[in-house]
Order: C-alpha cells, then structure tokens, then sequence
C-alpha cells in the first residue's frame, strides 16, 4: 500500500483526537491551543474515502529545555490502531521532518506518551533527561531530535572537479 501524506485543516484531525488521545481526557476539548498558533500546520495519512487513519499537528515553540532554535513541537500524534505497523506514523514522521527542514528548523520536540515513546525513539529522537511528568494519570517524557543544519543554512555541496 503506497502512504501517502497530506497537509490538512486542523478539522480532519478531530475524529483520531478524539477517539485515540482525548477518550480518557473528556475535559479537553479536540482543538488545543497550538491549533491557532501561526504557522502551525496538520499532517495526515488518508485512507481511500478521504478519511485521516494517522495525524499529526506541528508548531513553532521552544521548549522549556536547552534546544536549538528555531524548535518545532510535534502534537497530537495518532494513527488508528487497526493500520498501526504499516509504516503510517513512520511516514507522517518522515514528512515531517522533510517540512520542517525545509522551513527551516533546528529541532523538533514532543512529549511522548511513555506507551508511545518506543516509537519516537526508533525515529532517532532522545529522550531529555529529567523530563518526565504526569498528567491525568498519564506519564510522559519530553523527546528531541537535533535536525541539523536546514537546507536554508547548509553551505552549497561542491561540484565535481572543483
């Protein structure tokens, strides 16, 4: 099955926030505050009726430990549970970061789910040492990725012969 990865309006986001993260928080709602952040943006992975079966939001934020700037927060990560390990959240990921290099940024961050944080850690993110919290019960780590230099910045590669 070819995954194919899309920008969406936030929207296309509620149905997986709604049945995967906020099941055991119904005193959040489904938009969250990075929603109206500028320049935050929502992936997906749609299946053949146009229906999101993975999604992801991103926003420009630092976080509240040392990371190169600019930093991007990954939020509201899910993939439905009857396609999980196909390759989906690996392709939102992989999206992703094809993004945010090219708008410029030096870091990506998220707090992780600790159920979820198996996943993050095989896309080369680290987990931040004494960042961890929980939250409604829930225990979460902070994780970071260094993006390394983004095309904008990267000097121009040498051409053969020269």
């Amino acid at each position: 099955m070819e995954v194919r990865v899309v920008e969406v309006p936030v929207e296309a986001t509620f149905a997986l926030r709604d049945r995967l993260l906020r099941r055991d928080r119904p005193d959040l709602g489904l938009r969250i505050p990075d929603d109206g952040v500028a320049g935050t943006f929502h992936l997906a992975v749609l299946d053949t009726t146009g229906a999101a079966v993975g999604v992801m939001t991103l926003t420009p934020a630092e976080p509240e430990f040392v990371a190169r700037p600019p930093a991007w927060r990954l939020r509201q990560m899910a993939v439905d549970p009857g396609q999980q390990r196909q390759g989906l959240g690996s392709a939102l990921f992989a999206a992703a970061l094809t993004a945010l290099r090219a708008l410029g940024a030096a870091t990506l961050w998220a707090e992780s789910r600790d159920a979820s944080l198996s996943f993050y850690l095989a896309q080369g993110m680290a987990a931040v040492p004494g960042r961890q919290h929980t939250s409604a019960g829930v225990v979460y780590s902070d994780v970071t990725l260094d993006l390394g230099l983004s095309a904008e910045r990267d000097p121009q590669p040498a051409t053969p012969g020269s």
